[in-house]
């Protein structure tokens, strides 16, 4: 087994080589910063969110309408098989009968 682990950060991505008896952190490596990132690129990418935002709102509203409309359908679906089942039979059981 080896005496090191190398470890990536899922959130911001530095990579860590961890030692494996103590637990230590035995070297740290961070990701580069872009450099030709600008506010105006920021400003865009924070912007451009607001779209994406509201698409996907849009579709979970689309998503929770049909939902409504499907589960209104098993309900149906659901009764009518109960209400076949109910003339099948004279009731409910009483559990004290079955003795």
């Amino acid at each position: 087994m080896s005496d090191r682990v190398d470890v990536v950060c899922p959130c911001c991505s530095t990579r860590l080589v961890v030692d494996t008896a103590t637990g230590e952190i035995l070297a740290e490596e961070r990701p580069k910063r872009d450099a030709e990132a600008t506010f105006e690129s920021a400003l865009h990418s924070v912007r451009s969110g607001a779209g994406r935002r509201e698409d996907a709102f849009s579709k979970a509203v689309t998503r929770t309408r049909n939902l409504d409309d499907l589960l209104n359908k098993k309900f149906e679906e659901a009764r009518k098989k109960a209400a076949k089942d109910g003339k099948e039979t004279d009731g409910p059981r009483n559990p004290l009968d079955l003795d």
